[in-house]
């Protein structure tokens, strides 16, 4: 089973999927993690350096490594990662995708926090950041509905998400 975890930066993804691969005892690879060990720079330096087209050509590089040579794993991925290089098309052929919705107030809430992580937030103030999430989320919402699983804030419990998993991958 590979499960894909899609949403937008602060909405989890990471967590859940380390909590999902531990129960399910399934490996956890977090996307971003290993681009930064493919490539030996952090994605900030590799956005400032080289821009985000390079960025999101190595992401697809990465993650096509990641699904042919991982049978079985729960992969928290960037926030953009569905949305660009057919991404979201090849996660769904190789497994489920589950993407957490979360509220634009709780993402600037967690992303506040998280600014030097995030090369797309560095230095917004709450408003700013408010109001470029809400846009930006605007343009990636289409993709991440195509998951085969939507799970809002208040749905997001682990044993929950393996029984519809669990029944997911029977049906198929």
């Amino acid at each position: 089973m590979k499960i894909f975890l899609i949403g937008y930066m602060g909405s989890g993804k990471t967590t859940l999927g380390q909590i999902l691969a531990e129960k399910m005892k399934l490996t956890f690879i977090d996307l971003d993690q290993e681009i930064e060990r493919a490539t030996g720079k952090r994605i900030t330096t590799i956005f400032e350096e080289e821009g985000e087209d390079a960025f999101r050509l190595k992401e697809k590089e990465i993650l096509g490594k990641a699904i042919k040579h991982n049978e079985r794993f729960v992969m928290a991925t960037g926030g953009g990662t569905p949305c660009y290089h057919k991404n979201l098309e090849l996660m769904r052929k190789a497994g489920i995708t589950i993407y957490l919705q979360v509220s634009i107030k709780e993402l600037v809430r967690r992303n506040q926090n998280a600014q030097e992580l995030r090369p797309l937030l560095r230095g917004m103030s709450e408003l700013e950041m408010q109001t470029f999430i809400n846009e930006h989320l605007k343009e990636r919402i289409s993709h991440y509905k195509k998951a085969n699983i939507t799970l809002k804030e208040n749905e997001i419990d682990a044993e929950r998400i393996i029984q519809d998993l669990r029944l997911l991958a029977h049906s198929r």
